[in-house]
């Protein structure tokens, strides 16, 4: 009978643009209690990027260089 609800999705999708990738969630022992009765949970998200392929690592620096 518990109902759990998540807002990561606006998140992950303003980042999923510059390609971050949510990679793992970790719950943490912080609870709280609104007015309602309802729980609340505090939560680390740990997203990440893929790299750049060495080439492009070697242009940008080329470019920034100038």
């Amino acid at each position: 009978g518990v109902e759990v609800q998540t807002d990561y999705i606006p998140l992950l999708n303003s980042l999923a643009v510059y390609g971050w990738q949510l990679t793992c969630v970790l719950p943490t022992p912080i609870v709280k209690t609104n007015r309602e009765g309802n729980l609340s949970t505090k939560q680390i998200v740990f997203l990440q990027r893929p790299s750049l392929p060495q080439k492009a690592k070697k242009k940008e620096s080329k470019v920034n260089n100038l």
